[in-house]
């Protein structure tokens, strides 16, 4: 199947799934707060609601992991608003991605710590920064791309990173 937008054939849907997928699911993954089932869930709505939106790209105006991760927001926003409560799932040891390298086993538990922390700190984030900060360093957006996915300028996104630093900072010289 190919992704028709603008009356011209974009990328194989199958290519853009299998480069943009895992990123949708660890951006989804933060904002659902760890809840794995829910942002696989909407990892799956998302690509689904891009299939009849795919007109609605323009390539001149944003890149498609943008594009992508507009969707993925505002289909996470409207379950939030739907949900009269939602529990959280912790995301477990298995889901942390530790290097490959030949590291010793202190190594790898320093590393587990260092990973528990930082999660720990951004997930303690209000909403708003946590979501740039999650897209700004997992997802790799630049700036200017994380205010088109939220729809917000370019100065709020920078503000909204540098209170985010400021409280993570803050956080994690506490936590030493």
């Amino acid at each position: 199947m190919l992704l028709v937008a603008n009356g011209f054939v974009e990328q194989p849907a199958t290519e853009l799934f299998t480069r943009h997928n895992r990123a949708l699911f660890n951006f989804l993954a933060w904002l659902c707060e760890g809840n794995l089932s829910e942002a696989e869930d909407l990892a799956q709505k998302t690509w689904v609601k891009l299939m009849t939106r795919c007109s609605d790209y323009r390539p001149g105006q944003a890149a498609f992991i943008s594009f992508l991760f507009q969707i993925a927001r505002n289909g996470w926003i409207d379950t939030r608003r739907s949900a009269s409560h939602s529990t959280s799932v912790a995301l477990d040891d298995a889901h942390l991605q530790l290097p490959d390298d030949d590291l010793s086993t202190e190594q790898l538990a320093m590393l587990g710590q260092q990973h528990h922390r930082v999660r720990a700190a951004v997930m303690a984030l209000p909403d708003a920064q946590r979501e740039v900060v999650v897209l700004r360093f997992f997802a790799e957006l630049g700036v200017d791309e994380i205010a088109q996915v939220i729809g917000e300028g370019f100065e709020t996104v920078k503000s909204r990173l540098r209170y985010a630093f400021a409280k993570l900072r803050l956080s994690l010289d506490a936590t030493r």
